[in-house]
This record gives structure tokens, C-alpha cells and sequence, in this order.
């Protein structure tokens, strides 16, 4: 009978089975045993592990299993140092066990030349810096067109290092159809922006040290640009009535200084102030005493807040911005449903921020509910037009237009025919696609507006012309 905590649980090669019991194993850890599967079946993955938690054999036992012993590249593993490079590969040397595939390390410190013969001579797994890879590359040594697998390992370490601009490049001139790991101890935004342009529906996996716990309050975000932010935060505050004390979290000084001028000059019966890094400590301290002790109604804060403020009576906490790491998150939403209160933890989600959204959601298993920003009578704010809120990471709008095939329109006319109607360059306009009788194109958020006008006041087809944002 199968163990179901053991490497006999998954449809591994008999080598490799033989490499780890040589090697004295018995069990996987929580990466592996959390990740293996998803890479044995072909899924992307995201996975948050640390040094030493196995994360080498979490991916290289489906590196090794997606291999064939034809000399061709078919796994290449970026790693930030050489270091790191020479170790995956070592490990993965003795995790093959017997099979016939090749495995080594490439990275820059070191003659070119013997790395060049390697390749030319045949092998399956590449173990690389971003640097040496895209030497390889450039040099036409080495082609990635046809990966099978490409893993990023300690993606944080590059992003910190200056690598990402590499990985990206790197990333570029492989193919579409890889199946894509990416193995990193925390996640800040450029990963995350990363993972969902490279990453076909990832799942998402941590081990134990990174889970949280959450109090007890009811979770909720709303999708909303950055221009309406103040307005939707002044709808949260009407609908709440201050029914309790309110925390503000804002990631800059900059802007807890001028929601605070902001609100102040709106909401004249309440006592509003403002808490950040920039004040003198004495300074915080009357600020934090007097919120102690319920003097003051709306407090808005930078994270100098979120650690080590206990106040009973906070039923709400706004997150004005999306914190980059998860720990702020909790802590900062820790600050209300105190003692057994009811609380809220509301956050104001533009599109760049969805990623941390992703993560504290699939990752952590967060519940966190998307809800709509409540409409009232609070006339201090307006709500102005901000395509930003429709656009996509790469701040590109979806258009559907009502013309298609049967008019005669395919790609080419239809790229051309809007950059007929404005002036606007070829880096604005994104996909498109054409059907029957509709079309859809990407325009960027800066051009939407123009491009909607002129589509809709075009006489070329005879007619008036339908245009809606999908």
C-alpha cells in the first residue's frame, strides 16, 4: 500500500526513487509535498519557500521527469548567483540517479568558452545566471525557443540584485507554450506583475512557516483607480457613520499629509489626524494617546500604526493602499475586531495592486470578498472617469466594436483605420481580434477616450458605429 507521505505516492522514475532512498529520505517536506503534484501535471506554479525548505527537489524532481535524453535544451533554471547556480545543479546531479540526461551549471566569473562546448555537445537541464544566459543567447549559442519548463528560483534575490530586467529578456525569447515555476521566499509587486504576464493560471502554494492567522473580521476589497480613491473612501466613511474609531493606512507620507488636509476641510464634526514616520517621537506619542483614548475619530497612518497600537474601539481599517507584504497586511488589519468587537478591514484596490489581491487570496487562503464601493448623497468627492480602473496590468483597455468580417474588416484594416482616425502610435494599440460582425481591440488607457470619439463620429462605413468597453 502506497504511503501517501512519501516520494512512492507520485509517478516518479524508478531512478530517481532510487537516488532518494539512497540518499536516506523518507519523507518530502511541505514544499515538495505540496508542490509536486502541480508540476507532474503540467500546471504553472507560484510558490513561496524559503532556503532549505526543499525547494530544489520540489522542482527538479518534474524537471528531471519532463526530460528526455536527447541532448537538446529542454529545462533551463535561472538562479541570482553563481553560487546558487552550482548547487541546483549538483543537486540535481545526484537526484537523476542513474538516468542519462545532463545536467550543469553556467554562469559568468568563467571562461565562455568550455561553458559553449557543453552546450554544442549536448545537454538537457541548463542551470544559469541571467547574465551568462543571455550571453549564450546573444552569442546564438543557446536557443530557449523550445523550452519544455523554465523555473525561476529565488525570484526575489534577482528582483533585489537588478536582475529583473534580464529575466524579462530572457523570458522574451523563449516560447508561449513552457510550463513556468517560480520559487521565491516573499513577493513584492514587480514578481507578481511578473507572474501574470509570464504564468498561464498558476496555482499558488506556501509551506507552514508562511501561513498567518487572520482575526476574526469581515475582509473585504474594492477595485478602484487611484484618482477615486478619496471619493471612495469618503462613501466607506458615510456608510459606516462612524460607528466606532477608523484607521487610514497609507504606504507614503506624502499621502497621509494630504488625505488628512483633504478630509479635515470636508468633515468638520469629526476629529481627523495623522501619524507618520517624519514626526518627532514625542509628536507620535500625543497622536497615539489621544486616539488610546478615543479622542480622536479618524486616524490616518503610514505602517509607524500598524504595529503596536491596541485600541479597542477601531471597527474599521481602510487599506487607502494595498501594503507590498503580506505581514503589513495582517498587522494592519489587526488593528481592528479587537476583544471580541465587530470589525472591518476594507482595502481600495487599483489595477496594479490585484496581484497582492491574488496572493493574500490563493496563496495565504485569505477570505477576502470583493465588493462594490456603497453609493450615498456625500457630495465632498465626485467620481471622475478613470480608464485606469478597466485597464489591464499593462494599462491597456479591451474595445468592442460592432464592425467585423462581414464588413470586410480583418487585423490589418482595423489597425490601420484607427490609427487613421488620431494620431497615435503603434505601442498604444494592443491585440486584436475579429469575428463575424464584432471586433476587439486593446487601446491604451491614455489614447481611450480619443479613439472612442473618433470610432463614434467616423462616416467611412455608412453608418454610426458602436463602441463599448468590455
Amino acid at each position: 500500500m502506497e504511503n501517501k507521505n512519501s516520494f512512492d505516492q507520485w509517478p516518479i522514475s524508478n531512478e530517481i526513487i532510487t537516488a532518494i532512498r539512497n540518499k536516506g529520505w523518507s519523507s518530502p517536506t511541505d514544499i515538495q509535498n505540496d508542490s509536486i503534484p502541480f508540476a507532474l501535471n503540467g500546471t504553472d506554479l507560484l510558490a513561496q519557500a524559503k532556503t532549505g525548505s526543499g525547494k530544489t527537489v520540489a522542482f527538479g524532481i518534474p524537471a528531471i521527469e519532463r526530460c528526455i535524453e536527447d541532448n537538446s535544451i529542454q529545462i533551463l533554471i535561472l538562479t541570482p548567483t553563481r553560487e546558487l547556480a552550482s548547487q541546483v545543479s549538483e543537486e540535481l546531479n545526484w537526484l537523476k540517479g542513474s538516468k542519462k540526461i545532463k545536467v550543469d551549471a553556467f554562469y559568468g566569473g568563467v571562461g565562455i568558452e568550455p561553458q559553449i562546448q557543453k552546450i554544442e555537445s549536448g545537454i538537457e537541464i541548463l542551470v544559469g545566471t541571467p547574465g551568462r544566459i543571455i550571453d549564450l543567447i546573444r552569442k546564438k549559442i543557446l536557443d530557449i525557443s523550445k523550452l519544455k519548463m523554465l523555473i525561476l528560483d529565488e525570484a526575489d534575490r534577482m528582483l533585489d540584485m537588478g536582475f529583473f530586467p534580464d529575466v524579462q529578456w530572457i523570458i522574451s525569447k523563449s516560447n508561449d507554450k513552457r510550463q513556468t515555476l517560480l520559487f521565491s521566499a516573499t513577493f513584492p509587486q514587480e514578481i507578481l506583475d511578473l507572474s501574470s504576464e509570464m504564468m498561464n493560471e498558476p496555482e499558488h502554494v506556501l509551506t507552514s512557516e508562511f501561513e498567518v492567522e487572520i482575526p476574526d473580521i469581515s475582509q473585504k476589497f474594492s477595485r478602484i483607480g487611484r484618482i477615486n480613491k478619496s471619493w471612495a473612501l469618503s462613501n466607506i466613511l458615510f456608510e459606516f457613520n462612524f460607528q466606532g474609531q477608523i484607521l487610514v493606512f497609507c504606504n507614503t507620507k506624502r499621502m497621509v499629509e494630504m488625505l488628512e488636509q483633504r478630509f479635515s476641510k470636508v468633515i468638520k464634526d469629526k476629529k481627523i489626524s495623522s501619524l507618520q514616520g517624519d514626526m518627532s517621537q514625542s509628536a507620535r506619542e500625543k497622536v497615539m494617546n489621544e486616539f488610546k483614548s478615543g479622542n480622536i475619530d479618524l486616524l490616518i497612518s503610514t505602517d509607524v500604526a500598524a504595529r503596536g497600537l491596541h485600541v479597542d474601539g477601531v471597527n474599521l481599517v481602510v487599506n487607502y493602499d494595498l501594503p507590498n507584504a503580506v505581514d503589513s497586511y495582517v498587522h494592519r488589519i489587526g488593528r481592528t475586531g479587537r476583544m471580541g468587537n465587530f470589525g472591518v478591514a476594507w482595502s481600495l484596490v487599483s489595477s496594479e495592486e490585484m496581484g497582492m489581491v491574488s496572493i493574500l487570496k490563493n496563496v495565504h487562503g485569505l477570505d477576502i470578498n470583493e465588493s462594490e464601493i456603497p453609493e450615498n448623497e456625500n457630495q465632498y468627492f465626485s467620481r471622475k472617469k478613470d480608464w485606469n480602473e478597466h485597464s489591464n496590468l499593462f494599462g491597456m483597455v479591451s474595445l468592442s466594436i460592432d464592425v467585423g468580417v462581414d464588413e470586410g474588416l480583418n487585423h490589418q484594416k482595423l489597425f490601420d483605420w484607427v490609427k487613421g482616425l488620431i494620431r497615435i502610435s503603434d505601442l498604444a494599440i494592443g491585440s486584436i481580434s475579429i469575428d463575424e460582425r464584432d471586433s476587439k481591440i486593446e487601446i491604451h488607457q491614455s489614447k481611450v477616450d480619443y479613439v472612442i470619439s473618433a470610432i463614434e463620429k467616423n462616416k467611412d462605413l455608412g453608418r454610426i458605429v458602436h463602441v463599448a468597453v468590455v
